[in-house]
């Protein structure tokens, strides 16, 4: 059995894990919608895009960041008492975060997007 301490640590690495899904969801939306739209409108003068917001990427990407350092946090605290679910599942979290970050901007640089104020 685990000591309470660690029974905390796997709850919250859990619920950042969770968290940074949650995040993670509003790109893979983006991503869909900007493949059908390139889909839907290939082979027209003008190409099909989506439109992201400046304001609403530098939120989001604050978000992210949050949810990081929190994961890596936990991660730290994982690794000294040697929690493995903690460990993994902050591990997860911060592969998440980074992934979906990395995803929004990529989404955003490319030609599927034209950027809004």
């Amino acid at each position: 059995m685990q000591p309470p301490s660690s029974k905390a640590l796997d709850i919250f690495a859990i619920g950042t894990l969770l968290a940074a899904l949650v995040l993670s969801t509003p790109v893979i939306d983006r991503a869909v919608a900007a493949a059908w739209q390139w889909f839907k409108f290939a082979g027209h003068s003008n190409d099909g895009h989506i439109t992201l917001s400046l304001n609403t990427g530098i939120i989001f990407s604050s978000m992210l960041a949050a949810v990081f350092v929190l994961a890596f946090s936990l991660n730290h605290r994982a690794k000294r008492r040697s929690a493995t679910r903690a460990l993994a599942c902050s591990r997860w979290a911060m592969y998440v975060v980074v992934a979906a970050a990395v995803c929004y901007w990529l989404l955003g640089m490319s030609n599927l997007n034209a950027w809004r104020a």
